[in-house]
């Protein structure tokens, strides 16, 4: 109860390895995590939004079942086989991006941007393949509605039909699979830290429960919660967003 009554003041205790507030150092390795999370999002939506819309728009071609097996692969793969893929690949192989190790923005963009990618893909991997293939479930059904018929009557363009009135429709279930999947994406930055050795949360939580730190693992794990409660709220949000009718409905 105490500790309760202290941790709504910003007060999460100290650690009982190295005698640190716990406050001190989770604010320090905090951005890095986000960092890196917000990255694999925007990386995975960058690439699945228009993979989806137009796989869905492809239905049953070549290109569709190309890509819907790379997807089906991005899937199998788990997260630390992808990243030692990537780091083999592109660190050791290459030499275009650093193996583990990371550099702050203050360090400057470029560096910062290097140590980010290889774990930032290793994540958005999957989250591409989950993207991809719900957006292009969604979208297959949104392409055989009767306004969009109305609309290829009209004589409109393709392009205009699906990315005008097709896409923002189909757009509420991948809203939800993003939002539950930033939440699973903090189990998978764990992973993902230690692999890179990214001095995060993920990589603080893994060695805490070494440790036996429990005042630290209790700090993490109450974060971690009150994030997922954040962002499933903000999911909530953007629906209003994404569909007016949600909004006046309420």
């Amino acid at each position: 109860g105490r500790w309760l009554g202290d941790a709504v003041q910003g007060d999460l205790g100290r650690s009982l390895v190295t005698g640190q507030p716990v406050t001190d150092e989770i604010t320090h390795r905090l951005p890095i995590t986000l960092e890196l999370m917000a990255v694999a999002v925007g990386f995975s939506l960058l690439i699945a939004v228009p993979l989806g819309a137009f796989t869905g728009y492809r239905e049953g071609r070549r290109s569709d079942r190309l890509v819907s097996g790379f997807a089906q692969a991005g899937l199998s793969l788990p997260v630390f086989v992808t990243g030692l893929i990537l780091i083999y690949v592109f660190a050791l192989k290459l030499h275009w991006f650093p193996a583990v190790g990371w550099n702050r923005l203050s360090d400057g963009l470029g560096p910062n941007l290097k140590s980010v990618a290889l774990p930032a893909l290793s994540l958005a991997v999957t989250e591409i393949a989950v993207y991809t293939r719900v957006l292009r479930s969604d979208m297959i059904a949104t392409l055989k509605e009767n306004y969009i018929l109305s609309a290829r009557a009209k004589g409109l363009t393709d392009r205009f039909i699906l990315f005008r009135h097709g896409l923002r429709p189909s757009l509420l279930t991948l809203v939800t699979v993003v939002g539950l999947n930033i939440g699973f994406l903090i189990g998978g930055s764990l992973v993902i830290e230690y692999l890179f050795a990214i001095p995060g949360l993920g990589k603080r939580l893994f060695s805490a429960i070494q440790q036996r730190d429990f005042m630290m693992v209790q700090a993490i794990t109450i974060l971690i919660t009150v994030f997922y409660v954040i962002v499933n709220t903000a999911t909530d949000l953007v629906y209003m967003v994404v569909d007016p009718r949600i909004r006046r409905t309420n």
